[in-house]
């Protein structure tokens, strides 16, 4: 009976420990189990996260340096093929019919939200008149809804450069346009009877309007016509300033190359005032430097202006480039990038 017992109890005893012995086989197997789906989990995660550092968006390539500034993009505008500028807000009392141009465009920069902007290779041929206080009222307009209609993409919005695009990308530790004699001072003015474009009273920094509200000397809302009387006690401020540029004056020998085209002087999108004898002026890009068009003075002395034009296209953040293209390498128009 001892002996039986003892045998019942070993078969038990031998049972119970292979019960524990599979339990703790079945356990180890979940956990490695589940671990090996962590694994691939994490490699999936991994070659996702490659692939998009690897990816074909312009601004992603622009950061790692695959595509860089200066380089030739084949941007193909949508718009329409031609632009009428009104004569009545032109100031020049005659119609102005505008035609796209075939133009190469190069990479200028990345804005703070992302998206890469074109720069024209060239000022445009095309030239547009603008004259007299609605010249001034209204260039800054005209000028980018030109761009926009000829220019634009499916994937982009244009304009026209401004002064602020030039200024951004000055070395001012070499010269800073501040330095310009007379820039910023401003004038009370004593006599009456003389006058102002109307959208004067609108700028900001003049007669002491400083609020948001106000229209930065590169912005303009809408058309405007006509002039104001200057009033004795107006201040004016001046924002003019012009200056010969070279290579020294830029953060990029590119910008010195691009802005400053050794044939054509044109136009930007961007209002200015001289004080003493006030003269208002749309500011221009000459090549050997930074200058303005005069338009009309404080007594109502308008001239005329015919000028180039210089379009930039802002693309969205979801545009790609084909990099598998042989031999597109941007270097020159014939081997620009291909926007996919």
């Amino acid at each position: 009976e001892e002996k039986g017992s003892m045998a019942v109890y070993v078969i038990v005893t031998l049972v119970s420990f292979c019960l524990i012995l599979t339990g703790i086989y079945i356990s180890t197997s979940s956990v490695r189990k589940a671990q090996i789906k962590t694994d691939i989990k994490i490699k999936e995660v991994y070659e996702n996260s490659y692939v998009s550092n690897d990816s074909d968006n312009i601004g992603d390539l622009l950061d790692n340096g695959k595509i860089k500034i200066g380089d030739y993009v084949a941007y193909k505008p949508t718009g329409d093929a031609s632009y009428t500028v009104d004569g009545t807000y032109s100031g020049t009392g005659s119609d102005q019919v505008i035609n796209k141009e075939n133009l190469n465009w190069r990479v200028l920069d990345k804005t703070e939200d992302g998206r890469v902007r074109l720069i024209s290779a060239t000022p445009t041929t095309a030239k547009i008149s603008l004259g007299g206080e609605n010249g001034y009222n209204n260039g800054v307009y005209l000028l980018d809804e030109l761009c926009n209609t000829l220019y634009k993409g499916e994937n982009a919005t244009a304009k026209n450069l401004k002064i602020e695009d030039i200024q951004d990308k000055m070395d001012l530790s070499y010269w800073h346009y501040h330095d310009y004699e007379g820039y910023g001072n401003v004038d009370i003015q004593e006599n009456s009877g003389y006058i102002c474009p109307s959208i004067f009273y609108l700028e900001k920094n003049q007669n002491g309007n400083y609020g948001e509200y106000y229209l930065d000397i590169r912005k303009q809302k809408s058309l405007i016509t006509g002039w104001e009387s200057l009033e004795i006690g107006t201040s004016v401020m001046q924002t003019y300033w012009n200056n010969n540029m070279s290579v020294e004056n830029y953060i990029l020998p590119f910008y010195y190359e691009t802005f400053h085209n050794k044939e054509t002087s044109y136009c930007l999108s961007s209002r200015s005032i001289s004080i003493g004898w006030v003269k208002y002026y749309l500011s221009y890009v000459t090549p050997s430097g930074l200058g303005t068009g005069h338009l009309v003075d404080q007594d109502g002395a308008g001239v005329r202006s015919t000028i180039s034009y210089r379009p930039m296209a802002t693309l969205d953040k979801n545009v790609e480039i084909d990099t598998s293209i042989e031999g597109k390498d941007g270097k020159t128009p014939e081997t620009a990038y291909v926007i996919k």
